[in-house]
């Protein structure tokens, strides 16, 4: 049974989780109403780019840390070589990457606003360069909130991200009423708050375990992380190329107005990293103390929960949210995006298989399978998204990141089957997901603006009446022990 404390703690690592990332749905109103679409746009790529270069800095050693802190938590020698050397292998890369860009930046951001069609502007000094700083800043305190999560410290993971959220808000908001129609409050705003966090994230770390540097650990973090790294800028790619792609055939005002569909996405996003991050221990102690490499029933319930939540969720932010938005953002140019919410949310639909078959990748140490997974999904979306953006436009974009989702479960699919035995509900897993997608797609055809929201209600009746049926057995425990 899934105990209230997973409930709780589910709940902190969801919403808590996911305040450093959420304070950009926050934020979303006022840079709607107080930046142009053609800002609005060259932030998304600005901070794509942080994004690249916080997985690079990283290493993905915040991965290592969670996942290897099941091996060495008992024993506090090891947990001080391994943390404390990750901590230097931060700091280094960090110092690294500024060295190497103060001298190669401006060229690079100056050849990509050279070749696109509508000279869409980027430059290194001094966004590009503060886009960098904020991706160091950002790679320690992820690194030291993934371990949080495999400590099970739920407290500390609560104040430290209610500080960095606080943070950003308060500082992006004072500099952009300073200085309205200007990058510079959501740019300083993500930098100081960077600094903020990065303090104290280094002083925890230095507190509980030191700095040291082991080179004994270097060759075991290195083959862990690097096919981690691979796949997670391939993924990077499938999910932040297509604005690129965007800026480059049409302009920085369509990438705007795609990134803002995406941003309205972002709350069910949020919602699975935490619950994700709440699962993957879980199960993994599971696997640890049964030594199993195959599917239970105890295993099975986390991800149809998973799924349920998902379903339930997927129509009530189709509904509201075109009722929410324009109560707060005032520039109609973004309401093209209502057009899009179906399609986009539609694709998290079989995430809770998704999210199944990636685990077992994570706790067997298989991590070499997911670069050639991210590989093929990547060539995918940029073949996909230059297609139907040339015949369809931005809508074309829309499908591509639709299309994407089912491409790499069934690459995830492929490899993890390698080392997992998979037995599994597919009316849980599959079958009623895949329903779902169908009866939204039929919908997405069907439905007129003026009957969208009907269709929308039904969809919502819908998926109510098949989760109820098919995940009881998931539901009723969780409802006796919540009002237990």
């Amino acid at each position: 049974m899934i105990s209230r404390y997973f409930i709780k703690s589910s709940l902190i690592y969801s919403v808590i989780g996911a305040l450093p990332l959420a304070s950009s749905i926050v934020l979303l109103p006022f840079y709607t109403n107080m930046l142009t679409t053609v800002q609005f746009g060259e932030l998304a790529l600005y901070i794509a780019f942080t994004g690249i270069m916080q997985l690079l800095v990283n290493f993905s050693l915040d991965q290592y840390l969670g996942t290897h802190w099941v091996d060495f938590k008992d024993d506090i020698r090891r947990a001080k070589e391994n943390v404390g050397t990750v901590v230097s292998l931060l700091l280094l890369f960090g110092l690294m990457f500024v060295l190497v860009f103060i001298f190669t930046g401006e060229p690079i951001f100056s050849s990509f606003s050279g070749l696109t069609k509508n000279k869409t502007i980027l430059t290194f000094f001094p966004w590009g360069f503060m886009s960098l700083l904020t991706a160091i800043f950002n790679s320690l305190f992820k690194s030291y909130t993934a371990l949080l999560v495999y400590q099970q410290r739920p407290v500390r993971f609560f104040w430290l991200n209610i500080f960095n959220f606080v943070l950003t808000i308060g500082i992006s908001l004072s500099v952009l009423y300073y200085k309205p129609f200007s990058l510079a409050g959501p740019m300083y705003g993500r930098l100081l708050s960077g600094v903020g966090i990065f303090l104290l994230a280094l002083f925890y770390f230095v507190k509980e375990f030191g700095i040291s540097f082991h080179i004994k650990l270097i060759k075991g973090m290195a083959v862990f992380c690097f096919p981690l790294l691979v796949s997670y800028i391939l993924y990077w790619v499938s999910a932040n190329v297509d604005r690129y792609i965007i800026a480059y055939f049409l302009s920085a005002s369509d990438v705007g107005i795609f990134v803002f569909a995406i941003q309205c996405t972002l709350i069910l996003d949020f919602f699975h990293s935490g619950l994700t991050a709440s699962i993957f221990p879980k199960v993994f102690n599971l696997w640890k103390e049964n030594n199993s490499n195959y599917s239970t029933n105890e295993v099975n319930r986390y991800f149809n929960g998973f799924t349920a939540i998902t379903l339930l969720i997927i129509p009530v932010l189709v509904i509201i949210l075109p009722l929410i938005i324009p109560l707060v953002v005032k520039n109609t140019n973004f309401y093209l995006t209502f057009n899009f919410l179906a399609i986009l949310f539609a694709g998290y639909a079989l995430s809770g298989l998704s999210v199944y078959f990636l685990a077992p990748i994570m706790y067997f140490k298989k991590t070499k399978a997911l670069p050639k997974v991210f590989f093929f999904s990547s060539v995918f979306q940029i073949i996909a998204t230059v297609g139907l953006i040339h015949y369809f436009g931005l809508i074309g974009a829309v499908w591509a990141k639709f299309l994407v989702k089912p491409v790499q479960l069934l690459l995830l699919f492929i490899e993890s089957r390698k080392i997992y035995d998979y037995k599994i509900n597919l009316w849980k897993l599959v079958y009623t997901p895949v329903i779902f997608v169908v009866i939204v797609m039929i919908s997405q055809f069907t439905a007129s603006p003026e009957t969208r929201v009907f269709f929308e209600t039904g969809q919502l009746v819908i998926v109510f009446v098949m989760v109820s049926l098919v995940y009881r057995k998931e539901l009723i425990p969780i409802i006796r022990e919540r009002f237990r």
